[in-house]
């Protein structure tokens, strides 16, 4: 299998698989026929345009989190908004529905603040970038090469960016401890948020029914607690010194290619 030896099984089948419905070619028949070369080759030009295409979408949301000039005023507008629509009189058969999708847009609400405030202020310090990565567990088992130490050491940046983008931001047994690692922010009692990520599940996976097909329980009253609790979470965040330094500063991340 050259190369490809090296590859997990997983992937390798992954690739017998897709070489056969678009080829028609099988590793026992055809391995090492020219034919099977040029599958080869297919694969991995298929493989690469997918990594291109992933890469450009964690781009896009990557730049959009550091360059959002106001997460907290973001966050503010979107909570106004919900509370609009609570305000909003609709049929009472299409009332559950608007108070499942506006406790969604709570949590998620909440989720972009907590991305977009933690990547803006720490990949533009590197007293922060060094306590993330001496901090988190993920960075002390990558692996690379000794010919390559300078081609990542430039790219530090990108490459927390990176890693940071793709960390899901409601996760709270990782995100409470990171806060706190690196902002000097501690979260404090966040029971409530716990619940309310819970009840945000039963919201965007099935339409607000728990996995007995019961109703959840929810309410406008039940919602503008989510609104008080989750603005004045933010509200302490916002006031932690790290931020209150750096909330005059101008952002200044560049994103530097291999």
């Amino acid at each position: 299998m050259g190369e490809w030896a090296d590859y997990h099984s997983e992937e390798v089948e992954a690739m017998y698989d897709w070489i056969e419905e678009h080829y028609g070619l099988s590793p026992e028949e055809d391995e090492g026929s020219e034919e099977w070369d040029e599958a080869i080759q297919a694969f991995e030009e298929v493989c690469d345009e997918d990594n291109r295409l992933e890469e450009e979408y964690y781009q896009n949301k990557l730049e959009w989190y550091l360059y959002s000039k106001s997460p907290v005023g973001i966050f503010n507008s979107q909570m106004h908004s919900i509370q609009l629509l609570l305000s909003t009189k609709v049929p009472d058969q299409a009332q559950f529905s608007l108070l499942v999708m506006l406790h969604g847009h709570a949590v998620a609400t909440l989720e972009a603040y907590l991305a977009s405030t933690f990547l803006q202020n720490v990949i533009n310090s590197d007293d922060l970038i060094k306590k993330l990565v001496e901090s988190d567990p993920e960075f002390s088992r990558m692996k690379f090469t000794l010919n390559n130490i300078f081609v990542k050491k430039d790219n530090l940046r990108l490459i927390v960016a990176t890693h940071l983008k793709k960390l899901i931001f409601h996760k709270l047994e990782k995100v409470k401890p990171m806060f706190k690692a690196v902002l000097d922010c501690d979260l404090g009692d966040i029971g409530w948020l716990f619940q309310a990520i819970k009840t945000r599940h039963h919201c965007v996976h099935r339409a607000g029914l728990d996995k007995d097909g019961n109703q959840i329980d929810i309410s406008i009253d039940s919602i503008n607690q989510l609104i008080t609790n989750l603005s004045n979470l933010v509200d302490h965040i916002e006031q932690t010194p790290i931020l209150l330094e750096k909330s005059n500063e101008p952002i200044s991340f560049s994103i530097v290619r291999d």
